[in-house]
Parts: C-alpha cells; structure tokens; sequence
C-alpha cells in the first residue's frame, strides 16, 4: 500500500510538472510575440525585397524592376516600438476614407482604436481599419507623421496587425511601416490616411521614401 500510495505522489507530482511546464511554454509563447525582433525585422526586409523584384504581383513595372536594388529604410529600431491597448469598437461604422484617385472613395470597417504613450508621456491614439471585401483579420493604420514629404513618402505609410481573439495589447512596431503600392506605381488606388491619425512628431522608423516613382 505504501509503494502504491507513494507511486501516485509521484505520477501527481509528474502530472503537476507537465500542467506547469506548458503554462510556461505558453506564456514564453505569448510573451515572445510582444518582443522586439530585430533579426525578424530584417529577413521581412529582404523577403520584401524579393517580391518587388521578381514577383508577377510585384508593383513596379518591369523597367523599374530592371533598375531596382531594393527597398529604402531606415535601420531598425527599438525607440520606434510601443505597447497599444486595443479598444474594439462596439458598433463597428462603415467609412468611406479618401484614395490616391481623387474623387475615388474605398469603404472600410472603423475597427477599433490602438492607444500608445511616448516616453515623454504623451498619449496617442491610432484609428484601426478592416476590410469589407475579405475576411482576413488584418488590422489596417495607416498614419502619417513629419517625415512624410522629406525622409518618406508624403501622402503617409501604413502598418498592419494579425488580429488576436480578445486580445488587449498589441505590439505596434513602426520598423515595419511600409509604403503604399501606390508610392511606387500611380495606377494603384491607395486610401490616404484619415485626419485622426496624423501624428505630430517623426517616425524615423520603416520604409523611407522611395527612389523609383
């Protein structure tokens, strides 16, 4: 009885290591998605690079693949990443944002918004859009800042998120800021951003302006 008695400490004992270890395994998981990641960063970088280069989808024209060397941006920066609280919209609106073409509208879900602090304490908030043509939980902000014109594209840059289920914070990492299609070839139809997220201050983070128009 004792030998039994003990060998079902043991397997609880065993049970309880396991329950824990995966407790943690999952935390690291959720915790390392939250992390800065330089060398990420870098490889989506040259991953980019590939597809405007060669890709059928690409937007350059095949004279501007012809003379392209790769994207422009600046080098990666921890400075640039903060911590956002989403709030979901509760009735999420259908708007109607301003494109590249002029009288052009494209409609779009007003998701959300993301709130972020600078490290002088100033708040921020960021509009969050969907699209309403596909299902595909991206959370769409575009955002201009006072780069834009000088060190990057005038008319803005965007930044996309997977959206988490219930999901409270996200990371938002301007490194990944990218131009719009319509920065490297004027037959695309890109939305401009909305009044709300301009930002007052430079974002020397992402893709800079571009070289090939």
């Amino acid at each position: 009885m004792r030998l039994l008695s003990s060998f079902r400490v043991w397997i609880h004992a065993c049970a309880y290591v396991i329950l824990a270890l995966n407790i943690c395994s999952c935390s690291i998981e959720e915790e390392n998605a939250m992390i800065y990641d330089e060398s990420a960063i870098l490889d989506r970088r040259k991953e980019i690079d590939d597809f405007f280069a060669s890709d059928a989808s690409s937007p350059l024209k095949e004279e501007q693949k012809s003379m392209f060397k790769g994207l422009q941006y600046f080098p990666p920066s921890e400075d640039f990443t903060f911590f956002a609280t989403f709030s979901k919209s509760l009735n999420p609106d259908t708007v109607m944002l301003l494109t590249s073409k002029g009288a052009e509208k494209r409609a779009m879900l007003h998701y959300g918004t993301l709130s972020f602090s600078l490290q002088d304490g100033h708040n921020l908030t960021l509009s969050t859009f969907k699209s309403l043509s596909s299902n595909d939980g991206i959370l769409f902000i575009p955002f201009k800042d006072k780069t834009n014109g000088f060190e990057t594209y005038e008319a803005g840059r965007y930044l996309e998120l997977d959206e988490e289920p219930n999901q409270e914070e996200y990371l938002l990492d301007f490194n990944r800021a990218y131009n719009p299609y319509c920065a490297y070839n004027k037959e695309y139809s890109c939305p401009l951003v909305p009044k709300e997220n301009v930002l007052t201050f430079s974002i020397k983070a992402g893709e800079k302006r571009p070289i090939l128009q």
